[in-house]
């Protein structure tokens, strides 16, 4: 199970100001807060019930028992997850500090992946007559990343870096096709308008992003998570930037794995061209 504090982590740029001073008050009482009922939490913290229940599902939760659950995880990776680098550190103990950052980061991400949505996103990579890549600022280097495994792949590719090629690929999309957008924020205006022309081409889309209650969510038909957070050092994008590189590492594995035999021939053309560079 997803603990709290990884799905607070993930949907919580979109919550309210009540959202928010709830999230405050079950984050510093975590342990009790587990125990109580709907009405004795809304008692607490002077918040509707409505609110409550209306939390507990905008937090991916099905109900309040299932946040409650969730509360009453021991969330071992509490005091550890994304340490802070101090400048008296040693050399050593900063760059290991950066290594389990971005171990965290990619744990948190694996915890937050459901069986429903690989395979959702799956079919419809393998499914898919082309298959294009999009992504602007460091989001576009994901893509890129995404394109490179992806050639490897039976699956007709489309990338570009630029903006305005990328809205030419997309035309070149339909029904028969999926898009995959990347966006740490899920709220950049060129990223929104790459999945809505997808939307109005009746091309799927497949979002990988950080933030779960994010515009570009609400234009995917499937969303998967990063999880990443910012500290004094270090954007929350950069640990993300590793987490959705491998995001798509799983997406490619898992469709060369459902297209083996025609994946294989691919490999090896490949690897015969390439060794040719090495003579």
């Amino acid at each position: 199970m997803t603990s709290f504090r990884m799905r607070l982590q993930a949907y919580q740029a979109n919550l309210s100001d009540t959202e928010q001073r709830l999230a405050d008050y079950l984050s510093a009482h975590q342990s009790e807060a587990s125990h109580l009922t709907i009405s004795a939490l809304s008692k607490a913290t002077h918040i509707s019930t409505a609110t409550i229940s209306r939390f507990a599902k905008n937090l991916g939760f099905q109900n309040f028992q299932a946040l409650k659950m969730a509360l009453a995880q021991p969330d071992s990776q509490a005091s550890t997850l994304f340490v802070e680098i101090s400048p008296h550190d040693s050399l050593t103990k900063m760059a290991s500090k950066i290594f389990h950052s971005n171990i965290d980061a990619l744990e948190a991400t694996n915890a937050a992946l459901t069986e429903d949505q690989l395979e959702q996103a799956t079919d419809l990579i393998t499914n898919a007559e082309h298959v294009g890549l999009y992504g602007l600022g460091a989001s576009n280097i994901v893509a890129l990343d995404g394109y490179h495994k992806f050639l490897r792949t039976p699956i007709d590719v489309l990338y570009a870096q630029d903006y305005h090629m990328q809205l030419m690929t997309l035309t070149r999309l339909g029904p028969n096709d999926v898009a995959i957008i990347v966006s740490h924020s899920g709220e950049n205006h060129d990223a929104i308008a790459l999945a809505q022309l997808a939307c109005d081409r009746g091309v799927p889309v497949i979002v990988i992003t950080s933030s779960a209650n994010a515009t570009l969510t609400k234009l995917a038909d499937v969303t998967l998570l990063s999880i990443a957070e910012e500290s004094q050092y270090r954007t929350e994008a950069l640990h993300a930037l590793i987490a959705q590189m491998s995001l798509m590492d799983a997406l490619f594995m898992l469709t060369a794995i459902k297209t083996d035999s025609q994946t294989a021939a691919v490999f090896r053309d490949i690897r015969q061209e390439i060794q040719k560079t090495r003579e």
